[in-house]
């Protein structure tokens, strides 16, 4: 968690965009920082427990949703006009799809930082001639730097695979607005 968020550079001016914040404890850490935290989640079962716990909290935002599936009017709504950045622990089978939709559809973020499976990550720092679609396209968008391993044992329940914490940083050159 600490490795997460210190890599987010988070100051108090920060909007965070938090994908599938689980029970919440990558949330917790990121409002103490943020000024403000829009954490997204599918499961419905999470959703009054993750009310209940923030109750107190005035900068944490739970939204019920499928993130490849919130309408992009609802995104801005929620994000306002104001540059944000992505934090997040996502579920790793939507990855790829994840960073498409970021990268092409939505307003550029500041800066992502994900924990996603270790040969993902690996995937996407690739270099010719190792590249797969997925690193050409994240490399086009984004300067991505693995910051750190962590062991599946790291979770309960423990995974079967091994995690990486990747920072995405966007490129000027290929940044996408929509309209």
């Amino acid at each position: 968690i600490d490795a997460v968020v210190s890599t987010a550079e988070i100051s108090k001016y920060d909007t965070i965009l938090e994908v599938g914040p689980g029970q919440g404890i990558l949330t917790k850490e990121l409002a103490k920082k943020a000024k403000e935290v829009i954490s997204v989640e599918k499961d419905y079962r999470l959703i009054p427990l993750l009310i209940k716990k923030f109750e107190d909290i005035q900068n944490i935002k739970i939204i019920e949703s499928d993130i490849l599936k919130l309408p992009e009017a609802r995104l801005l709504e929620l994000l306002g006009s104001g540059a944000y950045k992505i934090v997040a622990n996502i579920p790793y089978y939507i990855t790829s799809g994840f960073l498409r939709f970021v990268f092409e559809k939505w307003p550029q973020p500041k800066l992502i930082v994900l924990t996603v499976q270790k040969e993902v990550a690996q995937r996407i720092i690739a270099k010719p001639p190792h590249m797969n679609l997925l690193a050409l396209s994240v490399q086009y968008y984004a300067e991505p730097e693995i910051i750190t391993y962590i062991s599946k044992n790291n979770f309960r329940p423990i995974p079967k695979v091994d995690s990486a914490i990747i920072k995405l940083t966007p490129r000027e050159s290929a940044i996408h607005n929509p309209e």
